[in-house]
């Protein structure tokens, strides 16, 4: 396991540690006490859940952004092809399309920010934190604290060919997470499709991305523990869900919109 992402003792009583590893750890660890049959990789996907439902907002509001853009994205092409030797005049045309359709080009990225720290301490604590040695991290007050945490995902089943360490790498686990990943693009090539026509070339690396992702993630996914691959497909999963629902839900205020200009305009 690689040093680097193990969790020190002063990364734990440091203020990223009690603002973040160690409320997620009691998260984990609570919901490893309270789930039936104290499964970790049950826990992990629970609290891989909650995260990101917590995160919608953020996340619908960075895929707003991406999708306003894409939407003005024709008139963009236009202007760079009418004002092609002009460049002040091209960026100063692009600015007023943007400012006319109320677009903030970082609406896109800053949500993804916030997210991110929160994301990647997930990760550690998955990666170096699944062990009874960080029990001593829970908080004074938990409620039937364990004595050890079973590392081992689906026990309950006692069905060895079921059975996963989450310490350890799983080949299955990993393909998982390939999948994921693949459902993941097709969810988003397909609603980004719908606002913007591709060009050839874009079609091209839409199909590229559309497989490379899912292999690049198989392969990273085989050199880590088990738990994040399965982390990392619970995640996939739950965002490409959540990307369904969130563009639709962009369909339906358009829907609105138009039905409301159309009822004016009578």
């Amino acid at each position: 396991m690689n040093n680097k992402l193990q969790i020190s003792e002063a990364m734990w009583n440091g203020w990223i540690g009690k603002l973040l590893y160690v409320p997620l750890l009691n998260i984990l660890v609570l919901f490893y006490v309270y789930i039936p049959g104290q499964d970790l990789g049950l826990a992990i996907i629970a609290l891989t859940v909650l995260i990101r439902l917590i995160l919608q907002p953020s996340y619908r509001n960075s895929l707003k952004s991406q999708h306003d853009i894409q939407k003005v994205q024709p008139y963009i092409e236009k202007i760079k092809a009418d004002y092609k030797d002009d460049q002040k005049k091209q960026s100063e045309e692009i600015m007023k399309i943007y400012k006319e359709h109320k677009i903030n080009l970082f609406g896109s990225c800053l949500p993804l920010i916030i997210q991110l720290p929160i994301l990647l301490a997930l990760y550690r604590v998955f990666w170096a934190g699944l062990n009874t040695a960080s029990l001593v991290h829970l908080y004074g007050w938990f409620p039937h604290p364990p004595v050890e945490l079973h590392t081992v995902f689906l026990q309950f089943t006692h069905i060895p060919a079921l059975m996963v360490d989450l310490t350890s790498r799983n080949i299955y686990l990993a393909i998982l997470a390939g999948v994921a990943q693949l459902v993941q693009s097709q969810v988003t090539i397909r609603y980004t499709a719908k606002t913007t026509k591709a060009t050839g070339q874009q079609n091209i690396t839409n199909q590229a991305m559309l497989y490379i992702f899912p292999v690049m993630t198989l392969v990273i996914a085989l050199t880590l523990p088990s738990a994040l691959g399965l982390y990392w497909a619970t995640t996939t999963i739950v965002m490409a869900i959540q990307q369904v629902i969130i563009y639709k839900s962009f369909g339906h205020e358009e829907k609105a919109v138009a039905t409301i200009t159309h009822h004016g305009d009578q």
